[in-house]
C-alpha cells in the first residue's frame, strides 16, 4: 500500500512537472504575442491549464486525506482490538497465578511440616545433652565447693597461728619501742642541757666579736688616716721625682753634646793610628819576607849539599801577603769582648748576663769577674798612653761608658 502510494506520488509530480513546464514555455510565447486577441486567447488557455493543474492537486490531496480518514479508523479498531486481548490476556494470567499460589501454598505447609518435626527432634536430643551437661556441671560444682570448703579450713588454721604469731611479736616490740622512748627521752634531756650549754658560749662568743668589731672599726679609721698622709707623700715623692728626671735628662743632654767631639777626635786619632800602624807593618813585613827568603836560599843549598837530600820548597803563605793580618776584626772583636765582659761583670741583670755569656767566647781558668777586673785595672793604669785633652772631657762620663772609651783607645 505505501509503494502504490509513493508510486502515485511520483506519477502525479511528473504530470504535474510536465504540464508546468508547457505552461511555462508558452509564457515565452505571450511575450512575443503582439495581437490582443492571441493574447487573450492564449491567456485563456494558461488559466484553463493553471486550473486543470490545480483541480489534479486538489484530487491528490483529497484522495490522500480520504486515505488518512481510513488509516485511522483502522487504528482506532487495532487499538480496541488490542485492548480487548490485553484484557484476556490478563485474566488469564491472573488465573494461572491463582493456581501457582495453591500450589506453593501446599508445598510450604509440606515443608513447614518437615520442618516442624526436624525441630522437635532437634529440641529432644539438645534438651538431653544439655540436662547431662548440667548434671556433670553440677557435680563439678559440688567438687569445686568441697575442696573449696577444705582450703577454708586449712586458711582459718593458718590465720589462727599467723594472729598468735604477730601477737607476739607486737608484745615483744611494743616493749622494745616502749624502751627506745625511755632511751630517747633521756637523749633528748642531754641534747637539751647541750644545747642550754651552747646557747651560753654563742652569746659569750658573740659578746666577744662585737667587741673586737668595735675594735677593728677603730683600727680601720686609723689605717684610713695613715693611708691618707701615706697617699699625700706619694703624691709629693712623685712630683720630686719627676722634677729630678727632668733635671737629669736635661743634664744627659748636655753631657752627650759635650761628649760628641770628643768621639770625633778619637775616632780622628783612630784613623791615623791604624795608618801608622799599617806603614810600619809594610815595613816591617818587607824586612821579614827579606830575611825569610835568606833563610830559604840557605836551606836549599845545604839539602844537597851538607845532607844530599832533595830540597822541596815550602809553601809560607805570608810571603804572598801584603799589610796586616786582620787587624781591623780583632780591634772590633777586642772592643766588643772588652763592652760584653764589662757588662756582664757590672751585674745589670741576670737575663743581660746570660744574653753576654752566650757571645763571649769562654775564657780558660778566667771568670767573668776577673777578666772585667782586669779590664778596669788596664783602663785606670794606662791613663798615660792617652792625651792629657782627650782625658779631661771623659771625667763627665759614668764609670762603665769612661772604661769603654779609654779601652777603645788604648786597643786602637
Amino acid at each position: 500500500l505505501a509503494a502504490r502510494r509513493v508510486e502515485k506520488l511520483e506519477n502525479e509530480a511528473e504530470s504535474s512537472a510536465h504540464a508546468f513546464e508547457e505552461i511555462a514555455s508558452k509564457w515565452a510565447l505571450a511575450k512575443e504575442t503582439t495581437i490582443p486577441q492571441d493574447l487573450w486567447r492564449l491567456l485563456d488557455q494558461q488559466q484553463q491549464q493553471c486550473a486543470l493543474l490545480l483541480e489534479e492537486k486538489n484530487k491528490l490531496i483529497g484522495d490522500l486525506q480520504q486515505e488518512l480518514k481510513n488509516k485511522d479508523e483502522q487504528y482506532v479498531q487495532a487499538i480496541t482490538k488490542q485492548s480487548d486481548d490485553i484484557h484476556l490476556l490478563l485474566e488469564r494470567m491472573e488465573e494461572q497465578i491463582r493456581i501457582m499460589l495453591k500450589t506453593y501454598r501446599h508445598n510450604l505447609r509440606q515443608i513447614e511440616k518437615a520442618f516442624e518435626l526436624e525441630r522437635r527432634e532437634l529440641l529432644d536430643n539438645n534438651r538431653k545433652k544439655w540436662e547431662e551437661a548440667i548434671q556433670a556441671h553440677n557435680a563439678q560444682e559440688l567438687e569445686y565447693l568441697r575442696a573449696r570448703m577444705r582450703k577454708v579450713e586449712e586458711f582459718e588454721k593458718q590465720l589462727n597461728q599467723l594472729r598468735a604469731q604477730d601477737e607476739e611479736e607486737y608484745n615483744s616490740m611494743k616493749i622494745q619501742l616502749e624502751n627506745d622512748v625511755q632511751n630517747l627521752e633521756k637523749q633528748l634531756q642531754q641534747m637539751k642541757a647541750v644545747y642550754q650549754l651552747n646557747q651560753e658560749k654563742l652569746e659569750y662568743n658573740l659578746q666577744v666579736l662585737k667587741k673586737r668589731d668595735e675594735e677593728n672599726t677603730i683600727i680601720r679609721s686609723q689605717q684610713k688616716r695613715k693611708l691618707n698622709r701615706l697617699h699625700s707623700l706619694l703624691q709629693n715623692l712623685r712630683t720630686k721625682l719627676a722634677k729630678q728626671e727632668k733635671q737629669f735628662r736635661e743634664e744627659n743632654q748636655g753631657l752627650a753634646a759635650d761628649c760628641e767631639p770628643v768621639s770625633l777626635l778619637h775616632r780622628h786619632f783612630a784613623v791615623s793610628d791604624a795608618e801608622k800602624f799599617t806603614e810600619v807593618w809594610l815595613m816591617n813585613e818587607e824586612e821579614a819576607k827579606g830575611l825569610m827568603r835568606k833563610a830559604l836560599d840557605a836551606d836549599r843549598v845545604i839539602h844537597p849539599q851538607q845532607l844530599g837530600l832533595p830540597w822541596e820548597e815550602p809553601r809560607h803563605w805570608f810571603l804572598n801577603n801584603v799589610g796586616p793580618l786582620g787587624h781591623c776584626k780583632a780591634k772590633r772583636l777586642a772592643t766588643e769582648l772588652a763592652a760584653e765582659v764589662l757588662t756582664a761583670g757590672s751585674g745589670e741583670g741576670e737575663e743581660n748576663t746570660a744574653k753576654v755569656e752566650d757571645r763571649i767566647t769562654p775564657l780558660p781558668n778566667i771568670s767573668k769577674m776577673t777578666a772585667k777586673r782586669i779590664l778596669e785595672l788596664v783602663s785606670d793604669e794606662s791613663g798615660f798612653l792617652m792625651e792629657s785633652k782627650l782625658l779631661r772631657p771623659l771625667h763627665a762620663l759614668g764609670r762603665h761608658e769612661r772604661t769603654l772609651t779609654k779601652l777603645d783607645s788604648i786597643f786602637a
